[in-house]
């Protein structure tokens, strides 16, 4: 594959210079084959910009810049940030400026480092929860020129059976060499991989390991993110923590810019960065003298046969398998050496889709409202004006919130309005990159991909009186619940429990609803009285009655308790919940895909959806926690020992439905399931 000519890799961001040698003026860069010049605007971010001037095509990267502009050093023409000609120096003030424009890139700053995408990116820059983690320090390790394709230094990088010879002089034993084998889950940005290998520990490499012996064992769990980035976590018996990130940033075929972050969990004085730079340079040089020996062209196309393969190269051909397909789904084909046939454009208005997104909707933020202390609601829109997919009270979207990052977000608007959906974040104390990415970086304009609405927490709209219990952000699916019962005329209540006003959300809308005589707060750090209180709350209720509650586990379980005591039919207890402790032991059972012919063994600790994927049977999962619903799958035959909470008991003695992303079979037993 020659990576320039590919036109989808235009529509991603690229780790392209450190920020720290943009502060003397501007600096050129070739990404893709293209001339760029990047540049700091007047507020400090950085810019980029097509490396020609529109006079006489000088470089603009032998300028300068003043007050965030830069200026062409040929005839002095200036332009702001934004590409725009602002001055020609040449003119009097009654000559008016040409409405002129160099090409603009997008371009942004993370983790020390401009990035930049040619085209709209299609996925946002991957999330490293470290950079924002005091226990961690950030170390700017390399930024070099590489003369190979950057698929092989990704594949590469996932390549145990490599250690024994290419790092043979530092960590790689000889005498071992046969690899240890990655257990891979493909995602919707790229995989997980995880592996424990044995490696030797020379003296110069104690400090880094934090290890004396001469042996020690790394744990790693790595990541690779479509198409060139990869996190390598590796982790000693020490307790040290090595993590690696890399970009390899394609210059041109043949060519990359191979930029490496480090994070460590220790301290300078335990282990200098200066050190630690020094060790893992011998490495990457190691790895450089052969990737630089290899042939650009790395063909992912594995039917053609180009080259040969073997058992351990199992995360290179899902990586080729992965490229190839989002290739094909963008309209496009691999090109190869020697005839490559042109990039086919996509029509006038359509829009590439980036990986994970089929069947997904694009929106669009429209408004950011902050609602509560650490809550933000988003109002999204179809960027085409069009009414939205129609949804039923209690239902939720699954929101791409970043790559590798699918989160779950109950619907809070009114059912019957189409033409936008609302969703509210809670910033948790231990985000694990969801609610933070949301709160830092999503604003008004930005787009962003949801699935269509799926509802597990549906009213009964048939009961006679409807008692809803929410507390904090738990509110969210009951204000649509609430909205649809007004108008049907139904009989409710919204019981809304919280601390105080300040970290009540929606409170002073919900006041101001056309059913606000419906509605009970039960503040109790400004009045301990009136915590609420379940069973006096559900023993008022009349006969059939249902109940709804979404909040905290402490008040589902009071409401669940609540209605067992007074002996209320389960059925008229409805929750939802968000997140869950999954339980992955149990003993080995058998799963049989029925549809694909794939008959698997299950160990301890491994789900069906996983095992099933490692053999191209693909189930959905997005919360892997048995919360959403997203990977529920029908059975035909066998047991099931169900770990979710997302299944009715109604649903679970039917038999016919399993979360393949916890549940499991009982021990010893056969499932037979319909994929």
């Amino acid at each position: 594959m020659l990576t320039t000519q590919q036109d989808l890799f235009r529509h991603f961001w690229h780790a392209v210079m450190p920020l720290e040698a943009l502060a003397g003026g501007p600096v050129p860069f070739r990404l893709l084959g293209v001339d760029i010049v990047l540049f700091l605007g007047e507020d400090g971010e950085p810019r980029a910009l097509r490396d020609r001037c529109r006079h006489r095509t000088a470089r603009l990267s032998r300028g300068w810049c003043e007050k965030g502009r830069i200026v062409c050093g040929y005839h002095g023409w200036t332009y702001d940030g934004t590409g725009r000609l602002v001055s020609v120096p040449q003119f009097d003030d009654t000559q008016p400026v040409p409405d002129l424009a160099v090409e603009r890139f997008w371009c942004t700053a993370r983790y020390g480092y401009a990035w930049v995408s040619l085209s709209e990116p299609i996925e946002d820059i991957f999330d490293v929860p470290e950079d924002r983690d005091p226990g961690f320090r950030r170390i700017h390790q390399f930024y070099d020129t590489w003369n190979t394709a950057p698929l092989r230094m990704m594949e590469n990088s996932f390549d145990n059976a490599h250690f024994a010879f290419v790092h043979r002089a530092t960590f790689g034993d000889v005498s071992s060499p046969r690899p240890k084998r990655y257990e891979v889950t493909e995602t919707e940005y790229g995989f997980f991989a995880t592996s424990t290998v044995d490696i030797l520990n020379p003296p110069e490499a104690h400090a880094i390991t934090g290890e004396t012996g001469p042996r020690t064992e790394r744990r790693m769990q790595n990541h690779w993110f479509l198409p060139f980035s990869r996190r390598m976590d590796m982790e000693y018996p020490s307790g040290i923590r090595h993590i690696i990130i890399n970009c390899a940033t394609p210059i041109e075929d043949g060519r990359i810019q191979l930029v490496q972050i480090l994070y460590r969990n220790d301290r300078e004085e335990d282990c200098p960065a200066a050190r630690l730079i020094e060790w893992d340079r011998r490495i990457t040089e190691e790895d450089r003298a052969v990737l630089e020996s290899t042939d650009c062209d790395a063909t992912i196309d594995i039917a053609t046969r180009r080259e040969a393969h073997m058992p351990s190269d199992r995360p290179g051909i899902i990586m080729r398998k992965r490229l190839l397909d989002l290739l094909h789904q963008n309209g496009e084909a691999e090109i190869r050496r020697p005839d490559p046939p042109p990039a086919r454009p996509l029509a006038r208005g359509a829009m590439r889709l980036g990986p994970g997104a089929a069947g997904t909707i694009a929106v669009t933020i429209a408004t950011v409202a902050r609602e509560a202390e650490r809550v933000v609601a988003l109002t999204l829109v179809s960027p085409s004006g069009e009414a939205l997919p129609p949804f039923t009270a209690g239902a939720h979207v699954d929101m791409h919130v970043a790559t590798g990052i699918v989160r779950q977000y109950s619907l809070c608007s009114d059912p019957a309005d189409r033409q936008r959906y609302r969703v509210a974040v809670l910033l948790e104390a231990q985000s694990r990159g969801g609610s933070a990415t949301i709160h830092e970086a999503f604003h008004v304009g930005r787009r962003v991909r949801i699935t269509p609405p799926r509802n597990r927490f549906a009213l009964d709209e048939t009961a006679p009186r409807h008692l809803l219990v929410a507390g904090g952000i738990g509110v969210t699916p009951l204000i649509a619940m609430a909205w649809r019962l007004y108008t049907l005329g139904a009989d409710f209540t919204l019981h809304l429990c919280a601390h105080n006003r300040a970290t009540a959300p929606f409170l002073a809308e919900l006041e101001a609803a056309p059913f606000a005589h419906r509605l009970v707060t039960h503040l109790s750090g400004e009045n301990p009285a009136e915590r609420f209180a379940a069973l006096a709350t559900l023993a008022a209720e009349e006969p059939g009655a249902h109940a709804y509650v979404c909040g905290p586990e402490r008040l589902q379980r009071e409401v669940a308790e609540a209605a067992a005591t007074l002996g209320w039919d389960p059925a008229r207890v409805h929750a939802e919940r968000f997140t869950a402790d999954v339980d992955r032991d149990g003993e080995p059972f058998t799963v049989v895909a029925a549809r694909s012919n794939v008959t698997l063994d299950i160990l301890p600790g491994q789900s069906i959806a996983t095992r099933l994927a490692e053999h191209d049977v693909i189930i959905p999962v997005s919360c892997e926690q048995g919360v959403c619903g997203t990977c529920l799958t029908r059975v035909l035959d066998g047991p099931i020992d169900h770990r979710d909470i997302v299944l009715s008991e109604t649903e679970r003695a039917s038999g016919t439905l399993i979360t393949a992303c916890c549940s499991r079979g009982l021990a010893g037993s056969t499932l037979r399931l319909d994929v």
